[in-house]
């Protein structure tokens, strides 16, 4: 059960979704324009608000969205709108909401988002509070090594001695405001490495703001990366503060920087060089006291051979490199993440010592975005809260969830929801792995919108955008 704060100005739309919630279980106070909103946010806490974007002829919700920043800001922010579109996205997120959802929404779609808005928000607090090393009986290993968080909540587990050097380099990166380049396969920890670097620097205090590269149209991206004036194209009917702007005094940093157009790549390339920028439409030129951190799980440097990044901008990131290694490099590390893993999964499990060395022994070939997926499968398919290493055989080869019949179905005690999320889940990670996790190519090839694509990834818990 949540506490949750709708703001709607259609007295219709307000009840049917204030009725759906609380069907549920959730406790709702509504509220019909952003005033009434911010006099409840200043006497009540909530855990998720809920606001149309468009409100008195204006977009309002934005308003909504910056007052729970100051006012609530553990709140976790949905927009609804009926003007849905990739710039009214993208500004919603950049002010801090959550996620954003199409009129009209169908209940199941607002429970769906209201839990991922939960769960997301239970992660922040767990990443908050002391982590509690996970006991080796229930563990079932012999030498269990309590677990670590640095004063800022953001670490590296492990203590193989490829970790040992590479958070020694992540360190040394920190203390010295030069550009940091941080390479490795997809789900070995880059943004928690940006994250790391930024936390023990003297930007600490300041902000860090994080965009992935590939998750933007590429028309939107210099907008959205240096702002821009009002009149300087046919939409802007107001002043809009880019990200680099956002970042003034802290860091900024660019996931899956090789992703970025090189129509853009030569404007940030001046940012490195001049330590300035230009909003769109403006002769102004703006200081940019930010440091970058930039990841990437592509080769940039084939990548500058292929002609599809600049080989300048590349040695301009590349001032100090991290290389983060693949799991199946430091099985030695894999006990200590899988305790983080399970405690971030609510606890409350025995892992015995043949499922933790099969654990230690998989592929492994997504790292530790697979291990968490793989966890929480053995979670939710084990009798007893025990962890049946058995459940590993079935879940080492991708399954053709389309040929299964109902007596199978009935038989593995599955149910439609998990085939069709299955079969939804192989598709989606094919169309990524095809267009090298360009999320807006993969949406094209599956005939889809970005925003569709962008929903059913978070729906599925695929954090590739």
């Amino acid at each position: 059960m949540a506490n949750i704060l709708l703001v709607e100005d259609e007295w219709n739309a307000r009840q049917v979704l204030s009725l759906g919630l609380e069907t549920v279980g959730h406790d709702v106070l509504s509220c019909a324009d952003p005033y009434e909103a911010e006099q409840a946010l200043k006497t009540q806490a909530f855990d998720v608000i809920l606001t149309d974007l468009r409100m008195d002829g204006r977009d309002a919700g934005l308003d909504v969205i910056r007052m729970a920043a100051n006012l609530c800001p553990r709140a976790q922010v949905l927009l609804l709108t009926a003007y849905a579109s990739a710039e009214t996205a993208v500004e919603a997120m950049r002010e801090g909401a959550f996620d954003y959802l199409t009129k009209p929404v169908s209940s199941e779609e607002l429970s769906g988002a209201v839990e991922r808005a939960l769960s997301a928000l239970h992660e922040q607090e767990q990443v908050a509070l002391p982590v509690v090393p996970v006991g080796k009986a229930k563990l079932g290993i012999k030498n269990t090594t309590k677990l670590r968080t640095d004063g800022a909540g953001f670490d590296l587990v492990g203590e193989s001695a490829v970790m040992q050097r590479v958070k020694d380099r992540l360190e040394r990166a920190s203390q010295r405001d030069f550009t940091v380049l941080v390479t490795g396969e997809s789900g070995t920890g880059k943004e928690l490495a940006a994250r790391f670097v930024h936390a023990h620097s003297k930007r600490a205090t300041s902000p860090l703001v994080a965009i992935h590269c590939g998750a933007i149209p590429e028309g939107l991206f210099e907008s959205e990366l240096f702002g821009h004036r009002k009149g300087a194209f046919t939409s802007a009917d107001s002043n809009r503060v880019g990200l680099v702007e956002s970042a003034q005094g802290g860091t900024l940093f660019l996931d899956e920087i090789g992703e970025m157009p090189l129509s853009i790549q030569v404007k940030l390339l001046r940012v490195l060089q001049e330590k300035s920028f230009r909003p769109v439409g403006s002769d102004e030129e703006i200081a940019a006291d930010i440091r970058i951190v930039a990841a990437t799980n592509r080769d940039l440097m084939e990548e500058v051979k292929q002609g599809r990044f600049r080989e300048d901008l590349f040695y301009r990131l590349n001032v100090i490199p991290v290389h983060l290694p693949a799991l199946r490099q430091r099985r030695e590390d894999i006990p200590d993440i899988v305790s983080v893993l399970v405690e971030r999964a609510g606890g409350g499990v025995i892992i015995p010592e043949a499922c933790m060395q099969a654990l230690v022994a998989l592929p492994l070939l997504g790292n530790v975005r697979e291990l968490e997926n793989t966890l929480q499968r053995l979670m939710a398919l084990s009798d007893d809260n025990i962890l049946d290493v058995g459940l590993l055989d079935d879940m080492s080869q991708p399954r053709d969830m389309g040929s299964l019949s109902l007596a199978d179905m009935q038989r593995e005690k599955l149910d439609l929801d998990q085939v069709l999320a299955t079969i939804e889940k192989q598709l989606l990670q094919e169309a990524l792995d095809q267009t090298r996790g360009n999320a807006t190519q993969a949406a094209k090839s599956l005939g889809i919108s970005f925003r569709s694509m962008r929903y059913r990834l978070q729906k599925l818990d695929m954090k590739d955008i």
